[in-house]
């Protein structure tokens, strides 16, 4: 299998950015992900101002409000609208993170979901999230999680595409966040594939992807003998 074959099935499998109405199975598997993105952050938010780094089209949004977010600023690189149903807690802005100016200390919850790892600097982005939210407030953050994209296209995920940074297997999602936030996360995962190297779970990791349009994929502490396709975070900033 060449490499140019690899990278066109990386990005037809795992690599997508969901859109309302998609028809396509990759495009409703991706909604249907971000949809359960938005209804784990949903948990968290009950009261507060939320900013969601890469909110795209707004997907989720209404979960966010449904768990009680009082408002939702959502910025994204490539889309500016309004909120949906005119809904005066949601703001729509189009703009870099790394660029685009925040005051210090304005959020309760920051979520950067599907979008970390477009970042071009991590680093970066990691210390302005946390220098945005409040005394004690969450960082709802996830990454496609680097072992298994290696394992299933023998390459790192920079390499798929040249607009992405860099990704994290479980470890190294845990620790890049204890170097920044000083606290432990709590780690949970979405789209769980077995890891084992028995018969059953070598036939169960590669028929895995092959079920996606046919489940939900909520997020969920890890099942045992898994490792999920994408890595999820909840940090809390020391108060």
């Amino acid at each position: 299998m060449t490499k140019r074959f690899r990278q066109r099935l990386a990005r037809a499998i795992i690599i997508d950015r969901a859109s309302p109405g998609s028809v396509s199975i990759v495009g409703r598997v991706a909604c249907g992900r971000t949809k359960e993105n938005y209804r784990f952050a949903g948990r968290f938010v009950a009261g507060k101002a939320v900013l969601d780094i890469g909110g795209g089209t707004g997907i989720g949004h209404d979960l966010l409000l449904a768990g009680g977010a009082s408002s939702i600023l959502s910025l994204d690189r490539h889309v500016a609208s309004t909120a949906p149903g005119g809904d005066a807690r949601v703001r729509f802005v189009r703009g870099d993170f790394l660029t685009c100016p925040l005051a210090d200390g304005q959020f309760d919850v920051v979520i950067c979901l599907g979008t970390l790892f477009y970042l071009d600097d991590i680093d970066a982005a990691l210390a302005k999230m946390h220098r945005l939210l409040k005394p004690a407030g969450t960082l709802i953050v996830n990454c496609i999680n680097q072992r298994l994209v290696r394992r299933y296209f023998a390459m790192p995920l920079e390499e798929i595409d040249g607009k992405f940074s860099t990704a994290y297997d479980e470890p190294g999602l845990r620790a890049f966040l204890k170097n920044h936030f000083e606290a432990e996360p709590d780690l949970y995962v979405q789209q769980p594939v077995p890891v084992s190297r028995s018969l059953a779970g070598l036939l169960g990791f590669w028929l895995a992807p092959l079920t996606w349009p046919l489940r939900r994929h909520p997020v969920v502490p890890k099942p045992p003998g898994t490792e999920g396709m994408f890595v999820y975070a909840v940090v809390n900033k020391n108060g």
